[in-house]
């Protein structure tokens, strides 16, 4: 069960890993804050794919098929 304060950060950003996994890195409550932080990340470690996504499962660690319509997280960029 997701907490009142988990549940208030629905916007995320997630890192695809060498193992094509995808991770949360960080969590937001408005997207603006999570797209400005995206443009920070781009800028200081561009080797690394990140993406901005909404998060409804409440899941911290890991995503699976990030984009996948059937998926509760759909890709926001």
């Amino acid at each position: 069960m997701m907490t009142y304060k988990q549940r208030l950060c629905c916007w995320a950003i997630a890192r695809l890993l060498p193992t094509q996994q995808w991770i949360i890195v960080a969590r937001f409550r408005s997207r603006s804050d999570a797209d400005g932080h995206f443009q920070f990340l781009q800028q200081t470690i561009p080797h690394v794919k990140f993406e901005v996504v909404f998060d409804r499962s409440g899941d911290s660690h890991s995503l699976s098929g990030l984009g996948c319509p059937s998926n509760p997280v759909t890709s926001a960029l």
